[in-house]
């Protein structure tokens, strides 16, 4: 099966991508982190995790070695275009590489034919013999990096008690790419039994796969093949959440001011009770998989500057119920940091399972240090990691940076 990945309306991204461009950070005593690592197991963190620390060193360098060199006016609007154009392919690149990595895991394989500005050309090519829910696992690999950085990023906000406007800005772009394909790019009317025999773009095709392997490909019903309403259902109900679920998070607002505010501000999470000490606050994800649509509801609980998270999840239409819990820095102490993280889930087709790991970094240097992560998981479905059942191991190299 072949796949073509293909935007004639490309400039629409390209204009709400903008909305990063002219973004930097302050100067702080916080440590910037750049973390370049690899995961087995086909780990989506190979894309997602590598493109947010390419995108900061590349944009840190820029403005700290290159920008001085130019006068105010002019350093401020090239660095502007720059940021824009690291921004956007960040996104477009750490997308494909989802493809990539989901084809590769089901057995498929992802060309990219040539990298032109600003949509490469690729192809993904499947066994003829795949099942539906490999497939769908494919097709909605890019969406599933968009939203794991989107969830890192929140992770590190809350954690740390902020973070860099460049930063809000590149997950507030992540955040908003399955809304744009859904309502600007690629609109579609999900009553046209045309639009499902040539679905156009990736909303349409993992909401199809995905309905055709739950309704055993009911997608057509009656005399006169008229789209089947629970398809059309489906498919509207992904649309509106994947837009307007986000409005339900208070630091997706943060997200936003990040976006538009002044350049040189950073910008601190928004606790509903107490404060980054001891308090509470949440944020919410959405996600699409071969399962369906994801809602996560996150919780982030500070005792004493500890924190804690919990997630609880719905997935729709297949049974999708998860629950997640973490523990930021169990040790903190320098020069090692370790967090652990538990994830429990009831699903159709996968069952129920449960994956834990355990995250370390070791700072062996002023500016360097090593990640290490070490997990098992059994056989379902976690946003970013592999289906099959296995050891989740990882290792990385961190840079540290003070701004």
């Amino acid at each position: 099966m072949k796949y073509i990945s293909r935007n004639s309306k490309v400039a629409l991204i390209v204009l709400f991508a903008l909305i990063s461009a002219t973004l930097s950070a302050q100067d702080s005593s916080w440590v910037r982190k750049y973390q370049f690592g690899i995961y087995n197991q086909y780990d989506l963190r190979n894309s997602s995790e590598n493109a947010v620390s390419i995108n900061r060193a590349v944009n840190d360098g820029f403005r700290r070695g290159i920008k001085p060199l130019m006068g105010p006016k002019l350093g401020n609007v090239t660095y502007g275009v720059f940021n824009f154009a690291t921004t956007f392919m960040s996104i477009v690149w750490s997308h494909e590489f989802g493809h990539s990595l989901r084809a590769a895991q089901v057995g498929g394989e992802f060309r990219i034919h040539n990298a032109s500005i600003p949509i490469p050309y690729t192809t993904m090519h499947l066994p003829e013999d795949i099942t539906l829910s490999n497939e769908a696992l494919a097709v909605t690999g890019g969406f599933e990096v968009n939203y794991l950085t989107v969830r890192a990023l929140q992770r590190e906000f809350i954690a740390q008690n902020g973070i860099y406007n460049e930063d809000l800005g590149l997950s507030f772009a992540h955040r908003i790419m399955y809304p744009l394909y859904t309502s600007l790019i690629v609109p579609i009317d999900p009553n046209d039994p045309e639009v499902w025999k040539n679905t156009p773009g990736d909303p349409a095709n993992c909401a199809l796969l995905t309905f055709e392997n739950y309704s055993n490909n009911q997608v057509f019903v009656g005399a006169d093949s008229t789209v089947n309403p629970d398809l059309v259902k489906f498919y509207q109900q992904s649309a509106i959440l994947g837009t307007f679920f986000n409005l339900l998070d208070p630091q997706f607002y943060r997200e936003v001011g990040g976006s538009f505010g002044n350049a040189s501000k950073t910008r601190r999470p928004i606790f509903l009770l107490g404060d980054y000490h001891t308090g509470w606050t949440y944020g919410t994800l959405f996600n699409v998989s071969p399962l369906g649509y994801e809602l996560y509801m996150n919780n982030y609980i500070h005792v004493e500057g500890n924190m804690f998270a919990m997630y609880l999840k719905y997935g729709n239409p297949y049974k999708n119920l998860g629950l997640g819990l973490g523990w930021q820095d169990i040790i903190k102490e320098s020069p090692v940091r370790l967090s652990a993280f538990v994830d429990i889930w009831d699903q159709d087709i996968y069952g129920s399972g449960i994956s834990g790991e355990l995250s370390a970094d070791y700072r062996f240097m002023d500016k360097f240090g090593i990640h290490l992560n070490l997990g098992y998981k059994t056989r379902g479905y976690v946003l970013g990691k592999q289906t099959n059942e296995g050891p989740n191991l990882g290792i990385g190299l961190i840079y540290y940076a003070t701004y």
